[in-house]
């Protein structure tokens, strides 16, 4: 047998073998879709696996290693239960260099367990052989012997609970039929017909037998050693972890930042895991393709999403539970303090563009959701009043404040803090709680930001700042110009923007404008930034910004005039 110098995913340091016929993979996966194992598989033991490490992603998928001591020699591997990975992701190798897992074959595998009867028809089955009084409705009921309740016959009842991890399709109940051995003879009944079951002597048997399908997966390896694991590694669906933080800006320089996670368990027990926690924006392009391995569906429908799996990037949107990696965006507010900090930043790593959160030993159940707080940091901040004013002319160029005089808009003025991150951790995306004084402010939403970058949350409306706006037509002229079969007026806007400080103390309002057109004039000075968004348009498109100090109870006005050309 050649050996390979490779190493397997996921950075692990120990070199494992392949065969030269498959020195291009680390594993030749054969699928079978037999309904039973060989003979051999009946008297060979599955191999206990224990996950050693799992990395969770915040929409719903986990990286998982699990390790299982390999037999020493040749032998056959027996892996049950075999988990339903994302495409490309399943791997099966050795740790050590002098062993190698050969090639491996995916069947279908049955297993029998007794459980607890829950509805009248699997106490029907409990009790075949037994005398019993069944009840068919308000009137009728039979004292009769129970023959037969056969639902085996395709291969037994359907689990009440299936795991995510073995998607094979569980066959349903052959039959209803229900033979019966009364005082005049044999009776033939629809099982669902019966209401109530009820023993004649002693208690009734609730325990039935359930015939269940997985996924198994028989594998040939050499270990000469004896000393080596065996690794298996693949992402799947059913666990996730959802962060949060508490923005605390008692202090009037200095905010202080508390990140926590919650995990979502959905997929097996964890028993003292270490966790990394991924932020970032990860490329898992076939998530939500399940391998073949997993013996999920036929040939053509494997094929079909495989094709379709663009249709799936949808959950890439930017949202709560994205990736999204973004440096600033500004806001700002006041706060205090905030119980339960952790003491410092938590341990973590960056690999590449990812960065990973570690949370060591971490012991949780299936179904049971886990808090676990992450770090705490110090972060300056300033406070921001923000005043944001959208683009007057809309998709099809068409003016939608036409003729508009007379009294002005009320507006939205939003207090942010806009934070910098001079810690070493980067802060992901999230909800943000801003408090102070030990009382909450608001809630908005944090982005990725990376050490050292800046970015901004909003608190609340600034309800003591009144902000007015307007804009009219000074000058028009009809059919200046023709762009794409369409004709254009090409018109000159003023406009004029108002606050008013109702505080007790000076603010300085950030007002930012989106604007179509050329700029003529702007009074105070603006900045103004072209941008690309609209390259193929009639109109240039710009964002002005004024950074305008306010004093206590007082007031400001910007003006501003433009010209654009709008369709008729």
């Amino acid at each position: 047998m050649n050996h390979s110098d490779e190493t397997p995913p996921c950075g692990r340091s120990q070199p494992f073998a392949i065969t030269r016929a498959a020195s291009a993979l680390f594993l030749v996966l054969t699928l079978s879709t037999s309904t039973s194992a060989r003979a051999e598989d009946a008297v060979t033991p599955p191999l206990k696996t224990r996950i050693a490490s799992i990395s969770l992603f915040k929409n719903g998928l986990g990286f998982v290693t699990r390790e299982a001591d390999f037999p020493r020699g040749s032998s056959a591997l027996l892996f049950a239960d075999l988990p339903a990975p994302a495409l490309g992701t399943f791997w099966l190798y050795s740790d050590a260099a002098e062993a190698s897992v050969k090639d491996a074959v995916a069947f279908v595998s049955e297993k029998t367990e007794r459980v607890e009867a829950a509805s009248v028809d699997e106490m029907i089955q409990a009790n075949v052989g037994q005398t019993v009084e069944l009840r068919l409705n308000d009137k009728d009921t039979i004292r009769a012997k129970i023959l037969s309740a056969d639902a085996n016959r395709a291969g037994g009842a359907p689990p009440r609970e299936r795991s995510p991890f073995v998607p094979y399709p569980m066959p349903g109940e052959a039959s209803s039929l229900l033979l019966l051995q009364t005082g005049n003879g044999t009776m033939a009944l629809n099982r669902g017909g019966v209401q109530q079951i009820a023993s004649v002597s002693g208690p009734l048997k609730t325990t039935i037998e359930r015939r269940t399908h997985g996924v198994s997966l028989r594998a040939n390896g050499s270990n000469p050693s004896g000393k080596a694991h065996v690794v298996v590694q693949y992402l799947a669906k059913g666990i996730t972890w959802v962060p949060s933080c508490a923005i605390d800006i008692s202090d009037a320089k200095k905010a202080r930042i508390t990140t926590k996670a919650e995990i979502i368990d959905e997929i097996e027990d964890l028993d003292g895991v270490p966790v990394s926690l991924v932020t970032g924006f990860p490329n898992l392009r076939f998530a939500d393709v399940v391998d073949p391995i997993a013996l999920s569906g036929d040939l053509a429908a494997f094929l079909g999403n495989v094709a379709n799996e663009r249709d799936n990037q949808a959950r890439y949107r930017v949202d709560l539970l994205a990736q999204s990696a973004v440096v600033a965006n500004g806001m700002l507010a006041d706060r205090e303090s905030f119980p339960a900090y952790s003491s410092a930043p938590g341990e973590g790593e960056t690999h590449e563009e990812l960065f990973f959160y570690e949370q060591k030993g971490v012991t949780l159940k299936k179904g049971e959701r886990g808090y676990y707080p992450l770090f705490t940091s110090e972060a300056p901040y300033e406070p921001l009043y923000e005043w944001k004013i959208g683009d007057a002319l809309d998709e099809q160029e068409q003016y939608r404040n036409r003729n508009e005089e007379g009294p002005e808009k009320a507006e939205d003025v939003w207090h942010s803090i806009r934070l910098t991150n001079t810690g070493t951790v980067p802060w992901t995306t999230s909800p943000a709680m801003t408090m102070q004084g030990g009382q909450i402010l608001g809630q908005d939403i944090i982005n990725y930001t990376s050490p050292g970058g800046r970015t901004s949350v909003r608190i609340t409306k600034a309800v003591d700042i009144k902000a007015e706006r307007a804009e009219f037509e000074a000058e028009r002229t009809r059919n200046a110009a023709n762009f794409y079969g369409y004709s254009y007026d090409l018109v000159e806007v003023r406009g004029k923007l108002k606050a008013s400080n109702f505080k007790d103390k000076p603010v300085t309002l950030t007002v930012s404008k989106e604007l179509s057109g050329e700029v003529l004039k702007t009074s105070p000075v603006a900045k103004i930034e072209q941008t690309a968004r609209g390259l193929k348009k009639v109109n240039p498109r710009s964002v002005l910004t004024w950074e305008v100090p306010i004093k206590a109870r007082d007031k400001a006005e910007i003006e501003y005039s433009y010209k654009v050309y709008v369709r008729d």
